[in-house]
Parts: structure tokens; sequence; C-alpha cells
């Protein structure tokens, strides 16, 4: 053994594994899910708090809604998807082993929305328009028949959509439509013009 002029040895010591300070993709994973949650919650609070013409609440409650299950949709790694009604709208689950979508039932944030009275909507998909019919028309569809109308992929992107929320005129609709990098805006009836 090496002795050095103090008398101790020369030789390192092997170190003790201590544990490393710091946390794990997992924690942060849940963390970030947690906060998208509580903004989530706080924005649509918000959205209902704000009093304006029913078309401009609604619009803007849809759009806090879409941001909500885009950020889910890229956190999860799942797929989400939107039916719309003329009176309403659910979100929808794709089970990749089933591969069958489901409604959503069991998160609050995101349960079927009925539109106020006297405010419908109309659809335009990908640049053609589409016939959206009743939920008393799909309302004893079976799970295989259900199909979105948007699409929410786990890459946080949606399928090309234009949704105009309509009072009396579609030229005085409040429009939801996406962007070129997958964000949703909301055009209201003065700046579409």
């Amino acid at each position: 053994m090496l002795k050095s002029a103090t008398g101790l040895s020369t030789r390192l010591r092997r170190s003790v594994r201590r544990p490393v300070a710091g946390f794990s993709l997992l924690e942060l994973l849940v963390v970030i899910v947690i906060l998208g949650i509580f903004v989530g919650a706080t924005v649509l609070s918000l959205a209902s708090l704000r009093a304006g013409p029913p078309a401009e609440t609604e619009a803007q409650r849809l759009n806090a809604l879409l941001d909500l299950v885009a950020e889910e949709a890229l956190i999860q790694g799942r797929d989400f998807g939107l039916e719309f009604f003329e009176d309403g709208y659910r979100f929808l689950s794709w089970d990749p082993d089933s591969g069958l979508w489901s409604v959503i039932e069991d998160e609050a944030a995101l349960r079927r929305r009925t539109l106020p009275d006297g405010l419908r909507l109309a659809l335009a998909v990908e640049g053609r328009e589409v016939v959206i019919g009743t939920a008393e028309e799909r309302r004893g569809q079976a799970q295989d028949e259900l199909l979105p109308h948007v699409g929410v992929f786990s890459s946080g992107e949606f399928t090309p959509f234009e949704l105009f929320l309509v009072t009396d005129f579609i030229a005085n609709a409040w429009l939801l439509r996406t962007r070129v990098h997958g964000e949703v805006e909301v055009v209201a009836p003065e700046d579409a013009k």
C-alpha cells in the first residue's frame, strides 16, 4: 500500500454512488399534463365568464377546447377527433388496439356540447362543404360507425377545416379555421369580409 508523507494512502477511494438529484422524464410529463389541464380549465372558465354574443362565446370556447385537445394529443401520443352536429359537437378518441373511434365521456372538459338556441354549425373540410345531421340522427350509432369530421392528430395538427357558427346569415357567422402550421384561428364576422 502506498503511503504519502502524511501517512495516508494515496490510492483513490471508490466513490459511493449517490442518488442523482433531478426529475425523471415521467415526472416532467405528469407535471406538464396537470398544468395543461389547469390551463385548459382556466381558459374555459374565463371564456364562459365573458359576456358577448353567443356565437363569439362559443367560438372562443371551441378554440380553447381545440388547443387543449391538440396539447393532449401531443403529450399522450393519441389521435382525437371531433364529430359535429347542427346544434353541437362531441370529442372522439382513437383506440389503435380495436381500430375504432369511441366517444369521450369520462373527461369533463371534453364532454358533449350543445349550442345555445338560435346558433347552428356549418362545416367545410378540406374545402368541401360537409352535411352534418342532428344529434338525434346519430344517437343510435354503433361504435364501428363512429367517424369524426375533423381529426386532431398526435402531432398536434388538425384536418384542414372551416367551421361557421351561424346565427342568422352565413355572412354574420364567426369562423374557426386551421392555419398553415396546424393552428386554429378565430375570425370575427367583420374581419372575414
